[in-house]
């Protein structure tokens, strides 16, 4: 193979992610202030230490990005472990820790995570129909990125 060759072929991209998990949503899930219906979401996994969250838009005229947040993987562990418990208990909790701010809010016909700091979070509502897709795609990003073996 020729040096000329090695150019012309394509490259890997340097941040690609090492997985996305990408879960469907449905017609109930908004994303506040940006006032969006989001169609999926999607968790992009980078090994060993990080976790971005990312909505896909049914609409986006407005050309909002797509960044919700960004989780390391011992704030993705507990981000997983509260929002499973938030569900079953029906109880609302807070992560708060150096890097990430996330509200798990119980509403009558869903969930609200609020996302950010408090002058400028941002609100994504899901509805009881898609909560457990989300926890189980959390639950499976947070595996991937480190995995605890087992005895």
């Amino acid at each position: 193979m020729a040096l000329h060759d090695l150019k012309s072929m394509p490259q890997p991209q340097r941040n690609a992610p090492d997985a996305v998990i990408k879960v469907e949503l449905d017609e109930r899930a908004f994303l506040f202030p940006e006032t969006k219906l989001v169609t999926q979401l999607q968790i992009l996994v980078y090994k060993p230490h990080k976790i971005r969250f990312e909505a896909v838009y049914a609409f986006n005229e407005s050309r909002a990005s797509p960044e919700l947040f960004e989780l390391n993987a011992e704030d993705a562990r507990q981000f997983a472990k509260r929002l499973v418990e938030t569900v079953y208990r029906a109880q609302s909790s807070q992560i708060v820790s150096r890097e990430a701010s996330l509200g798990l809010n119980v509403t009558a016909n869903g969930y609200i995570l609020q996302l950010g700091p408090l002058g400028a979070s941002k609100e994504l509502t899901l509805s009881t129909g898609c909560i457990w897709r989300v926890c189980g795609a959390v639950a499976r990003a947070v595996d991937f990125i480190s995995p605890i073996t087992s005895n």
